[in-house]
């Protein structure tokens, strides 16, 4: 761990009158092995956030937000950003996602059982160089297995977020849970309709994106089953689950082989278009990603003879590369329905793509006696024209069509 622990951090806990711990993923991926991209350092201390906050101050780290209720704070020093917590214990009452009460403690096995997972639960002690393990995490963690905290069903019904990230790092580490782990999230998977979309879908970006952090394959499909298994889809994307297991286990396999720019599409395609922006609404998504998303649904739906496929290509060309790593998504790594065939044969005799590679311009053709205001809708017609025969993209010729275009219309 000292290797990786940035210099400052090592001068913040040599400064602390009490002992400053690393926790959470920084271990747990260094006992692991894993390496991800970006480090996140959680740390925390048996010390309230204030006295804490004090000595991190004289150092030069710089406090960037506050929790006292929590005992949190944010941190940031030379480009590395920091979350420290205070030891802790929490209660939960209601149907939320935050501790209804919070007390301060000096007892690290105490606050190690307010965590989730055990392999989230081991400490490093940064200026005594030392790991300390409460609950027995370094085990689970060799043993790639996630152990809850606290006995499954208390742990997800206090935090059904907590069945998102279950899924999540069972994609991203290739951990496994047991069946009492598994079926303690089925019985809250209820409280996920009580968590705010925005919150729900943070979690689930991490889990359509699993196997980025660490570069193992299959985890988006490892985690989107453990979602199905525990039945948290039934609240998370119920139109989807209404189509029945056969339909979910496609959805997931789709997703789980789709390129990560179309793993969303891929995942509610079953749904069409108007069907996967209706489920959608629900999540904190802009108007345009949502309906980005119907249309590369719709638009992998195309069949067509040959001219039908070449004008679909110009007509989408914009998005053209995302519609064929979706229909690989769907119907097979190696199907695309002959659109990539199609577009090489058109590059190859020449055939422009978008109406930039058309070998003449709007000025020249209204140069050449088209009315300004019928400019744009004659390139649209030479450039489907041209996708149907390159050979006519040719600066005269298109003049030609055009002047002939706009007498007939």
């Amino acid at each position: 761990m000292q290797t990786i622990i940035p210099q400052k951090l090592k001068e913040l806990a040599a400064a602390c009158p009490f002992k400053l711990y690393a926790v959470g993923g920084a271990v747990r991926d260094h006992i692991a092995g894993l390496r991800a991209k970006h480090i996140d350092w959680d740390i925390c201390a048996p010390a309230l956030c204030e006295d804490f906050g004090k000595v991190a101050r004289a150092l030069g780290f710089e406090l960037t937000a506050g929790y006292a209720s929590t005992g949190s704070l944010k941190l940031r020093c030379e480009n590395v950003s920091y979350e420290f917590t205070s030891f802790r214990t929490d209660e939960y009452g209601g149907e939320g996602h935050a501790p209804s009460s919070v007390c301060f403690t000096d007892d690290i096995c105490a606050d190690a059982r307010r965590r989730d997972f055990t392999c989230n639960a081991v400490y490093y002690n940064i200026y005594a160089g030392q790991f300390v393990d409460p609950l027995g995490g370094i085990a689970d963690i060799a043993a790639s297995r996630l152990v809850p905290c606290a006995p499954p069903k208390k742990l997800f019904c206090e935090d059904a977020v907590r069945i998102l990230r279950l899924a999540r790092f069972c994609g991203e580490l290739g951990f496994a849970p047991d069946g009492a782990c598994i079926e303690g999230a089925r019985s809250a998977a209820d409280r996920l309709s009580g968590i705010a979309p925005a919150i729900l879908w943070r979690e689930l970006c991490g889990i359509l994106h699993a196997d980025e952090k660490y570069g193992l394959n299959g985890g988006c499909g490892r985690a989107l089953r453990v979602l199905n298994a525990v039945g948290a889809l039934n609240f998370l994307f119920p139109d989807l689950a209404t189509l029945g297991e056969e339909c979910v286990e496609r959805a997931i396999c789709a997703a789980g082989r789709a390129d990560k720019e179309v793993r969303l599409p891929a995942f509610v395609f079953a749904l069409g278009g108007d069907g996967a922006a209706w489920e959608l609404k629900r999540y904190p998504l802009s108007k345009s990603e949502i309906a980005r998303c119907a249309r590369l649904i719709e638009l992998a739906h195309f069949e067509g003879d040959e001219e039908q496929t070449r004008l679909f290509i110009v007509r989408n060309y914009d998005c053209f590369g995302e519609v064929c790593a979706l229909r690989r998504a769907v119907y097979g790594r190696g199907s695309d329905g002959g659109l990539t065939a199609t577009l090489n044969a058109m590059k190859k005799e020449g055939a422009p793509l978008a109406l930039s590679r058309l070998n003449v311009r709007g000025d020249e053709l209204i140069a050449a006696g088209v009315p300004p205001r019928a400019a744009g809708k004659t390139l649209a017609y030479l450039l489907e024209r041209c996708a149907l025969d390159g050979a006519l993209n040719k600066k005269g010729t298109l003049l030609d069509i055009a002047k002939e275009y706009c007498s007939g219309n």
